[in-house]
């Protein structure tokens, strides 16, 4: 019989005690202004950080969109980073204490090529 511990339930459980939701940006262009939207409870944390991955990998890092971003601003408008144009990007919230623990995730989107 196998035991599991307990830290090991409780990262696992980390990710689903939060409410925090990332939406996929609108037609995201490389290299061009964009706005990036998420929703959230009061028990979220005040503060999270925000990363642009390769879907496709375990962990992909393709470029930092935010740090220490105000949870309760529910969107940013920022330059999004010049990346090959391409369908498997996500966004990811992650912890600013602990960059491997996953708040929210938005879905898989596609990153255009600028015109």
């Amino acid at each position: 019989m196998r035991v599991i511990s307990l830290s090991v339930i409780l990262a696992l459980a980390a990710p689903l005690a939060s409410a925090l939701t990332v939406a996929a940006p609108t037609n995201p262009t490389s290299g061009e202004i964009t706005e990036i939207h998420w929703g959230f409870t009061a028990s979220d944390p005040a503060t999270f950080d925000l990363f642009l991955v390769n879907s496709t990998q375990a962990f992909d890092l393709k470029a930092i969109i935010g740090e220490n971003l105000q949870t309760n601003l529910g969107q940013i408008t920022t330059l999004f980073p010049v990346e090959a144009s391409g369908n498997t990007y996500q966004l990811r919230a992650v912890s600013v204490d602990n960059v491997d623990r996953v708040l929210a995730f938005s879905p898989v989107f596609s990153v255009l090529a600028p015109a």
